[in-house]
């Protein structure tokens, strides 16, 4: 199923591809050139059409092997990758290298991975921008104008942000330039910012969830010092909807997703996991099943980095 948010036609359900770890499996789940091309190949066979990276993830090469080898043509594939709030010049010299590893002519949709450069809850490092600018907010509208370019050039076929907060999605208002036709955002029932989505859809937004299930190995990826968010999928109430509708508790966060309109980047390896994610669209939650996931009774947890600290 695809998602028309104005001039974006995008699958619902995408293959997310980044994880923290290192080759012999210590510190969390590992995304090489290898695990990247094994998983895309899966991906595309079983039916999987969208697939996001970034610069930031390992698997970005094995990528642009994986959907050659998988025989589904470019055209039905959709490519979402990232560049860092670093500039115009330095935005269109990361491109090229973007389109060499993917093994493509074209990005289906490009974004501004983060705002700027802090750490926040999480402490997980966020790309610096190159030296030269005066502040973040320069970073960010000197990145979008090079997105705007490569737009213009039919070089990229839409253009958003990623962890972009009502204030930094002002700022390219104000440019009077295209406004982003997406924005990738942390969402899930434990980090939910209501605010932030209902200003996207007012603005024809697409809403682009990553850690819809709450990431529920970030704890290994951080150390014995971050205090471990709970995973979600063993909560008794989303146990209790998923037995009620005779699906996995993954499929039931995934579809409280997308009855909001929300898209969705789940990221797995497991093949038996891609075909439950593609799987969410033959059933429909009530209205107390939304509102008892939108409240699970534990307290407000983010995965990754806070954007509203960034100016």
């Amino acid at each position: 199923m695809n998602a028309v948010h104005g001039e974006v036609l995008m699958p619902v359900v995408g293959l997310g591809t980044g994880g923290y770890g290192q080759p012999d499996g210590t510190g969390g789940e590992y995304w090489g050139p290898e695990q990247g091309h094994n998983a895309t190949v899966a991906w595309l066979q079983l039916g999987g059409r969208r697939i996001d990276t970034s610069n930031d993830y390992g698997s970005r090469d094995g990528i642009g092997t994986g959907w050659v080898a998988s025989g589904v043509p470019r055209s039905q594939i959709f490519i979402t990758s990232k560049v860092d709030p670093s500039g115009y010049a330095e935005t269109l010299e990361a491109f090229s290298a973007i389109l060499k590893s993917l093994k493509t002519e074209y990005i289906d949709l490009l974004l501004i991975h983060w705002p700027g450069n802090e750490p926040g809850t999480s402490g997980q490092p966020i790309p610096s921008c190159k030296q030269g600018k005066s502040n973040w907010a320069e970073c960010r509208v000197q990145t979008w104008q090079a997105l705007q370019k490569l737009f213009d050039q039919q070089r990229v076929r839409a253009i958003g942000v990623s962890n972009f907060e009502v204030n930094h999605l002002l700022e390219i208002f104000n440019l009077n330039s295209s406004i982003p036709s997406v924005n990738q955002v942390e969402f899930h029932p434990y980090w939910h910012e209501d605010e932030l989505l209902d200003f996207c859809k007012k603005h024809n937004i697409t809403f682009n969830s990553y850690s819809p299930g709450g990431a529920p190995d970030h704890a290994v990826w951080f150390g014995p010092s971050w205090n471990p968010i709970p995973d979600m999928r063993t909560h008794p109430n989303v146990t209790k909807i998923a037995q009620k509708y005779n699906k996995t508790s993954a499929q039931v966060l995934y579809r409280w997703h997308w009855e909001q309109g929300i898209v969705i980047n789940p990221r797995t390896r497991n093949s038996t996991h891609m075909m439950e994610n593609l799987s969410i669209f033959d059933f429909q939650l009530d209205i107390q099943d939304m509102m008892t996931l939108a409240y699970l009774n534990h307290p407000i947890s983010k995965v990754c980095g806070d954007p509203r600290l960034i100016l």
